[in-house]
């Protein structure tokens, strides 16, 4: 797929190799061959567990560690389950044809040596996979967040070179008059008897003048009143609905009042 991510190949890929290279290698290891003459039954289900214990130290166990608390106790619960299981699983007796004879009782093989080596040893791989694919995925997301951002704000720059590009808005506060770009201008809110002015970067300006008179200071056509309490930049309009609206750079929707639906048309 073209938007498939690169971190989900990825781990396909070695999800690929684990399971039909380096599980196989480790179970080479030991004498797969004489295993299954003597206790094929044996063998096909110790493969399976081994595979199992991969898939959950790959995909459960981390998942459940990193969701929090409650789940945290969950996965420790089930790595001890697993660890107990192959406990049992290693005191069953696997004598072999040379062994039948022999006066003493069976003893603990290689076969059984062998649960505890390819537990841990599959476990351990999956478990390793696991969380650095988490890491993996974390970055990833941190990184698409900065994207979307830097692309709000590229759209947001655009929009306002078209619509409010060099003009600016001139507003009194105390003793001295403030010239802001409009293009800054993220929106505008009453508070108490004055308007107050939300800026980009900036700490909010709070004029002495109400949101009516300003809203008449500004240029007809590219700022609207949603609300008796909130005016704001057209070009920052990312999406409306019927009792509120998104804006380019602001995290919160802003209220639409309904005496002021008609300007949004």
């Amino acid at each position: 797929m073209k938007n498939q991510k690169p971190h989900i190949r990825l781990e396909t890929w070695v999800d690929l190799g684990v399971c039909l290279v380096i599980l196989p290698c480790l179970v080479s290891i030991f004498p797969v061959e004489e295993w299954t003459v003597w206790r094929g039954g044996d063998v096909v289900v110790f493969l399976l567990w081994v595979y199992l214990c991969w898939y959950l130290g790959r995909h459960v166990v981390p998942a459940l560690l990193q969701a929090g608390k409650a789940r945290l106790w969950s996965g420790i619960a089930l790595l001890f389950i697993m660890t107990v299981l192959t406990f049992l699983m290693s005191l069953r007796k696997v004598p072999f044809p040379q062994d039948v004879d022999m006066d003493h009782p069976p003893r603990l093989y290689l076969y059984q040596q062998a649960v505890w080596v390819l537990y841990i040893a599959a476990t351990g791989i999956g478990l390793a996979t696991g969380f650095l694919s988490s890491r993996i995925r974390r970055l990833e997301t941190a990184l698409e967040t900065d994207d979307r951002k830097e692309a709000v704000r590229s759209d947001l720059e655009v929009r306002a070179s078209y619509a409010v590009a060099g003009e600016t808005v001139t507003v009194k506060t105390g003793y001295e008059d403030i010239t802001l770009p409009l293009a800054a201008i993220q929106y505008i809110e009453a508070r108490n008897n004055y308007a107050c002015i939300h800026l980009d970067n900036r700490e909010d300006v709070v004029p002495q003048i109400t949101l009516k008179a300003l809203m008449d200071l500004l240029p007809e056509g590219k700022f609207v009143r949603i609300h008796r309490s909130f005016i704001v930049p057209v070009h920052r309009i990312e999406s409306k609905r019927a009792t509120s609206v998104k804006l380019i750079g602001v995290p919160d929707p802003l209220p639409v009042g309904r005496a002021h639906k008609e300007n949004l048309k």
